[in-house]
């Protein structure tokens, strides 16, 4: 591939002004409806508004991009038609996945089911595609913002679409695959801005929202504990009510918290707040002990240990400093404080979190909501407009942490673009 004045990423192929496909986004989506389409002999054109295609690919997993995982249940896929997408999963799974990426020359890894290139680094599936894409003479154009898309609705005419870029570039196909993202991480490409286009289309797009993002604290105390990281339990509160629960290993920053748990319960949390609902955390420490074998454990200390000093022993020097601050502790002596250890103890099982907002679509890692899955038929077509397709996270579904939305991606590009290729 070769890159011109403009940091136009094209092919060696020369651009053409007509196509039998146009994608939009040269995501994982978009690059995979790319090459089925392809395959199967259809000429095919990528549009790219970043710099380089595949800008956010190199990012997923800390750059070691975890494409998809072993262990697949009906909580990983999000959104209102859950069914969908495990619908659509059925027909290109894990297992599809990672033949295609072992054709395309990507060998894998498995680490406790969660599955990566065998050298962990994100630019291997990158530059794989890419060279697919190469091989199949798939132009690819970066650099190059679509901003708006008309139709002559006529079924079998080659220039049934048209795409104006926002360098006034101009493109005919017959069919077009939208595959530009959500909202999330806006400075890898994906921010909405053909939302109105698909709305002009008859198309409902529901309300878009960060997922997996870290959530922003009330009370500014907890500041305190920033980078204190800390193994537990945490279950949403909405309304006071318990909702849904996660473990693992969670984060103090300075205005949030993160983590993985965080991040799973967030797209519940986001929605709640739109609502009006109050929304907190509920942080158990020590969830694998009950209230009587903590203060067990603490009592057992050196009762000439300041409580500070025996709840250090068990958990972060901070927290545990937080917590006898709170609680008036400082310096009490575990053999004076009996009857106050309890006191320390339900702090440690039920820290209550209350919850303000989030972290934005800028440290977001994917969009809840996008287009209306009732809109849309199980080959990625829309109902509404001939010839009309989407693939990835412009649509509504989101995963959970651990390859599900790269998986989901790549299983709706494949789709669009395995019809498109018939």
């Amino acid at each position: 591939m070769k890159k011109d004045n403009k940091s136009s990423l094209t092919n060696e192929y020369s651009i053409k002004k007509s196509y039998d496909v146009i994608v939009i986004g040269a995501g994982p989506a978009g690059m995979m409806a790319a090459i089925t389409a392809s395959r199967g002999g259809k000429s095919v054109l990528v549009l790219e508004q970043k710099d380089i295609p595949l800008k956010k690919i190199y990012a997923t997993g800390n750059g070691r991009c975890n494409y998809t995982n072993l262990t697949f249940d009906k909580k990983v896929f999000r959104g209102d038609r859950t069914e969908f997408a495990y619908d659509a999963y059925e027909r290109f799974d894990n297992k599809a996945l990672i033949g295609f990426m072992k054709g395309i020359g990507v060998i894998s890894k498995d680490i406790s089911g969660y599955v990566y290139p065998y050298n962990e680094q994100a630019r291997t599936i990158a530059q794989a595609l890419l060279f697919e894409c190469r091989r199949l003479g798939v132009s690819i154009i970066c650099s190059s913002r679509a901003v708006d898309i008309t139709t002559n609705n006529k079924k079998d005419d080659q220039s049934r679409f048209s795409v104006i870029a926002d360098k006034q570039e101009g493109f005919t196909c017959r069919d077009i695959v939208i595959a530009v993202g959500g909202k999330a991480s806006p400075t890898h490409g994906s921010d909405g801005n053909l939302n109105k286009v698909i709305r002009r289309f008859g198309h409902e797009i529901l309300l878009q929202r960060p997922a997996l993002v870290p959530l922003t604290f009330e009370d500014k105390k907890y500041s305190d504990l920033a980078g204190v990281r800390l193994k537990c339990k945490i279950t949403l509160m909405i309304d006071d009510k318990e909702t849904e629960k996660e473990t693992g290993e969670i984060i103090f920053n300075k205005d949030n918290i993160s983590g993985i748990p965080v991040m799973q319960l967030s797209r519940y949390a986001t929605k709640a707040l739109d609502e009006k609902k109050d929304v907190s955390l509920k942080i158990d420490l020590f969830p694998d002990m009950n209230e009587d074998e903590l203060c067990k454990l603490i009592k057992e200390s050196d009762s000439d240990m300041s409580v500070s000093e025996a709840l250090s022993l068990i958990t972060n020097e901070k927290m545990a400093g937080f917590v006898v601050s709170d609680y008036g502790l400082n310096e009490i002596k575990v053999s004076q404080a009996e009857d106050k250890i309890y006191k320390a103890v339900s702090v440690l099982k039920a820290l209550s979190v209350k919850i303000n907002g989030d972290c934005g679509f800028n440290r977001a890692q994917v969009t809840s909501g996008g287009v209306d899955l009732n809109q849309i038929n199980a080959d990625m077509g829309s109902k509404l407009v001939d010839g009309l397709y989407f693939a990835g996270e412009i649509l509504d579904v989101d995963g959970t942490c651990g390859g599900y939305n790269l998986q989901w991606a790549f299983t709706s590009g494949y789709i669009a673009g395995s019809t498109l290729a018939k």
